[in-house]
């Protein structure tokens, strides 16, 4: 790893909707390719040893319900267990229940690497694809602050921006944000929104939504993080990744 005193390196990948079969309603959605695409990515990781921390932002797997759901989730946990650095994952709209879930990725509250905290939620999803964040997990939020001289981030599957920002958002985003800035924290992480939002800052805060990897260009996000924030955010991978010709 390549952390200095000043600066780390965070991978982010989202969204890679593992299915054992090609999607037929949203052809642009490879997720059949997905475990092999993930494979890709960490063995271009590990190669590099760039990242000090990688985030995995929700939306695992493409259906919940279907027979073979624990079957993936399974195989993508191992794959990512063959990281050399440590890996913060998250659940998704699309993931299995919080319960099964967390039997192959058990919930960690807080990631920190160096003078960065990545606070993870699992927020309650609501109608339109949305979520809202419960007083104990706004409480918690507040908590993870307490004491911390260095950068936090809050890190999500849904996006968590100003209202109006994006068509996925929070019921009481305005709250949440409110309390972020008065917490201390530098910004949010987010997946969901499969095409992405670039990196941007409003009221002080930075807010990043990471496209799916399941889809053009197949692209993860290296963010380098310094003592005011997130520096740069450049992608990484694509076709490389994955040698199909239909990511090529």
């Amino acid at each position: 790893m390549k952390m200095t005193e000043n600066e780390i390196t965070v991978a982010f990948i989202s969204d890679l909707h593992y299915s054992s079969k090609p999607n037929l309603l949203c052809p642009a959605r490879r997720g059949e390719y997905a475990a092999a695409l993930l494979a890709g990515t960490v063995k271009y990781l590990n190669r590099t040893g760039r990242p000090d921390l990688v985030l995995c932002g929700g939306d695992l797997i493409n259906e919940p319900a279907a027979e073979d759901a624990d079957t993936l989730t399974a195989i993508l946990a191992s794959i990512l267990g063959l990281l050399d650095m440590p890996c913060l994952v998250i659940r998704g709209n699309h993931d299995l229940p919080q319960e099964r879930f967390t039997r192959h990725f058990p919930f960690q509250p807080v990631a920190e690497a160096g003078f960065v905290q990545i606070v993870a939620f699992d927020d309650p999803e609501t109608p339109g694809y949305n979520a809202v964040r419960t007083p104990d997990d706004l409480e918690r939020m507040k908590r993870a602050a307490e004491g911390w001289d260095g950068i936090l981030f809050s890190f999500q599957h849904t996006p968590l921006m100003a209202p109006g920002e994006c068509v996925y958002g929070y019921e009481n985003a305005s709250e949440i944000l409110s309390q972020l800035k008065e917490s201390g924290y530098r910004g949010t992480l987010s997946g969901h929104y499969h095409r992405g939002k670039p990196l941007t800052e409003q009221n002080g805060l930075q807010f990043l939504v990471q496209n799916a990897l399941c889809e053009p260009p197949f692209t993860g996000t290296l963010l380098r993080i310094g003592r005011t924030g997130i520096v740069s955010a450049e992608p990484f991978g694509g076709g490389q990744l994955c040698k199909l010709p239909e990511l090529s």
